[in-house]
């Protein structure tokens, strides 16, 4: 999986929001805002490709007290995100985004 190009991840007021630019403006109309555990990810996530298992394996290496399910639980609701607001390069047979704004976040008890 990859993000789209042309989103920039920008702290606003002490809280993360997906920026998108250009002809993504077009494609993204809806403001998203993550958590920090999130832009962690995406931090990652801006320059590689990457699965659903790497970014488990991020969360699990940034994180204490975060089980491996817990991770992924979390990681699925954040992929879910992402794809209902069209920022993940669709891969062929996905269903198209339905859209809507959420804030993500990784487990409020987890500690870096």
């Amino acid at each position: 999986m990859r993000l789209k190009d042309q989103l920039i991840l920008r702290e606003v007021a002490g809280q993360y929001v997906i920026v998108p630019t250009g002809k993504r403006v077009q494609e993204i109309p809806n403001i998203v805002y993550i958590s920090a555990s999130a832009a962690y990810l995406w931090e990652y996530m801006k320059d590689h490709s990457f699965t659903r298992e790497k970014l488990v394996d991020l969360i699990l290496e940034k994180y204490t007290g975060v089980t491996k399910d817990e991770a992924l639980e979390d990681i699925e609701e954040f992929m879910s995100v992402l794809q209902r607001n069209n920022i993940l390069e669709r891969e062929p047979g996905d269903p198209v985004p339905e859209g809507g704004s959420v804030r993500i976040v990784v487990r409020k008890d987890a500690k870096s």
